[in-house]
């Protein structure tokens, strides 16, 4: 057995681990979004490693078994980012608005098809450039949160980020290097990554169970007060007319981390910021519907009144609150 099997085999095992892996920590461990991301990170990396395996053994497969590692790459740097950003924040949601950051693997699923030799090289370019991208925003992530970890925690995701870029630079080695070898490298070092990962993270359970949810009647006391503050933020400054208000300009506002604003808006209000936001919002918008004073007011104008850059968005949200379209609340 030459020892091109003998790696690709031993990529193959790593596949399987990994998909141990992904079940371990979706169904075994506590169901959270970090973990969810971890196994996003983990289903992305089989692609890529399956796509290896494939091409290895079967040197004349189709076309197609190289798109299926190209849109792995893709999906690592966002689910990594992700995870950070989730990790150890019992108040994260995922969002729709979240599915954004993997656009680029969802256009290379559709697109793959009907790109040429040359097309699908600027496409690996392009991958490889966007899972840079997304390495620096989970670093910085971690540059931001780090203080929130305990010794073993930050050791994990200096681990992660470090293995993730290690990944990285055999993806970028291949744009310098186009050779077999240099190819079969990024299989080794993802295989390898994986197995030492999980052999080191293996003992240590605690890394990715949950936080416990109820906080302690200090922390809770602060965060009622905190919330209460933000509810005149709103009521008296009509803060949410800014269109472009965010979580960071109120943490900027009342000088608090923005996951400690997010979860005192969370604990106060029992909904989520966007929630708060649209509520305060299309409560403002039907004051004006109905207000003799704002009677020249086109619906337009209303939906800039209240905080909204559309129509369309205005629209929306004030049916789905309201039950009726502005139009109809008006008569």
């Amino acid at each position: 057995m030459d020892s091109t099997s003998v790696m690709a085999i031993f990529s193959a095992l790593a596949l399987g681990h990994s998909l141990f892996l992904v079940h371990y920590f979706w169904t075994s461990v506590a169901k959270s979004p970090s973990n969810f991301f971890l196994s996003l990170v983990l289903s992305a990396l089989i692609l890529r490693i399956l796509k290896s395996v494939i091409v290895i053994l079967i040197p004349n497969s189709p076309f197609a078994v190289p798109a299926i590692g190209l849109v792995g790459l893709s999906a690592i740097g966002p689910s990594l980012w992700l995870y950070l950003k989730a990790y150890k924040h019992i108040d994260f949601v995922f969002q729709k608005k979240h599915l954004w950051h993997y656009a680029w693997a969802m256009w290379l699923v559709l697109a793959i098809p009907f790109l040429n030799e040359d097309q699908m090289y600027i496409a690996y370019c392009i991958s490889v450039a966007h899972m840079l991208f997304y390495l620096v925003l989970s670093l910085a992530r971690w540059i931001k949160n780090r203080s929130g970890y305990d010794e073993i925690q930050s050791k994990w995701l200096k681990l992660l980020l470090g293995s993730t870029f290690l990944i990285w630079l055999t993806f970028f080695a291949q744009l310098l290097v186009e050779s077999f070898g240099t190819y079969l490298s990024v299989t080794v070092v993802a295989s390898t990554l994986v197995y030492g990962l999980s052999l080191w993270a293996g003992k240590k359970r605690k890394l990715f169970m949950e936080p416990k949810q109820k906080p302690d009647k200090v922390v809770l006391r602060h965060l009622e007060h905190l919330g209460r503050t933000i509810e005149g933020l709103f009521t008296e400054r009509l803060l949410f007319k800014d269109s472009k208000l965010n979580i960071k300009k109120i943490s900027d506002m009342v000088s608090e981390p923005e996951y400690i604003v997010s979860r005192s808006i969370n604990t106060y209000f029992r909904k989520s910021f966007p929630e708060v936001v649209n509520h305060y919002r299309i409560e403002h918008a039907a004051q004006l519907i109905r207000s003799d004073a704002f009677k020249h007011l086109s619906m337009e104008g209303i939906a800039k009144e209240s905080g909204y850059n559309t129509v369309s968005a205005f629209y929306k949200t004030f049916k789905k609150l309201k039950g009726v379209t502005p139009a109809k609340f008006k008569h």
